[in-house]
């Protein structure tokens, strides 16, 4: 599967930064779990849209369950 987009994130954790590519396929909001790459704890991160359609990105070190 081919990516677009780069994600650019910080670990909540160890404040290392980190890269995901976004699978531009999915169209719409995105949430998921993506480990650390240096200390192996997940983040969720969510990709959202506003009413203008403008993409915004938060990382949560805590994942609950909804």
């Amino acid at each position: 599967m081919q990516t677009d987009d780069v994600l650019n994130w910080v670990c909540q954790y160890c404040e290392r930064r980190m890269k995901f590519g976004l699978i531009s396929l999915i169209k719409g909001d995105q949430d998921f779990i993506e480990d650390c790459e240096v200390c192996c704890r997940p983040n969720r991160i969510l990709v959202k849209h506003d009413k203008e359609d403008e993409e915004y990105i938060l990382v949560e070190s805590r994942i609950t369950d909804e």
